[in-house]
């Protein structure tokens, strides 16, 4: 029976499920990680899983960015784990395809990821040119030899969180759980004051229908 053809009644007493992304960038990049089967992840080599770790980062950061609201993107697009999936079956065809062996054709996998994949959903100029510099920040050599992925970090900001280096799949999640011990807005390049307003709309959602039942 079609769900429309359903009595009212019964709809109203059923249990409701979503499927929402996880709130928060550890969470979120645990579940772009945890979306590949285990076998394939330690069976493939110490490249394409180095640029598969970072190609996770960057779907965490451009799924969280959109918490920020106008600060995070300028239109609100529909980023899901399958263009995250897209990209890495691209990104696997790509490497064993590509000629030479030795080389990460890094402008070519840009390209696809930012341009094509989710740069699909992408219409704004600003915002593409966000996910540009994401990804020039994050695909190029340094990322396969435990490379500082917060943007526009230093040493004294006292947070950051680096790329490990190629390991077991359960490796990697024992590395974003130890190292990636706080969310802020720093990990995005923005300013640590992008999170008042954020936290701020969270509080007045949260309090706003017990005001309005206390003022009744």
């Amino acid at each position: 029976m079609c769900i429309r053809d359903s009595p009212i009644g019964v709809l109203n007493r059923c249990i409701k499920v979503t499927n929402e992304p996880p709130a928060g960038l550890k969470a979120n990049l645990k579940r772009a990680w945890a979306n590949f089967p285990k076998e394939d992840i330690d069976e493939t080599d110490s490249k394409t899983k180095g640029v598969l770790f970072g190609l996770c980062y960057f779907h965490a950061l451009m799924i969280e960015r959109k918490l920020f609201g106008p600060m995070g993107f300028n239109m609100n697009y529909p980023f899901s784990i399958g263009d995250l999936r897209d990209s890495a079956a691209c990104l696997t065809n790509y490497l064993e395809n590509a000629s030479g062996g030795s080389k990460i054709p890094w402008e070519d996998l840009k390209y696809i990821f930012g341009e094509i994949m989710y740069g699909g959903h992408i219409v704004n100029d600003l915002d593409r040119l966000l996910s540009k510099t994401y990804l020039d920040h994050l695909m190029r050599d340094e990322l396969l030899d435990e490379m500082q992925l917060f943007p526009f970090v230093s040493s004294g900001d006292g947070v950051s969180f680096y790329s490990p280096p190629s390991t077991t799949y359960e490796k990697y999640l024992e590395h974003i759980d130890r190292t990636l011990v706080v969310d802020t807005p720093m990990a995005f390049g923005l300013h640590p004051n992008a999170e008042i307003d954020f936290r701020t709309q969270q509080g007045e959602t949260l309090f706003r229908p017990c005001l309005l039942y206390t003022s009744d």
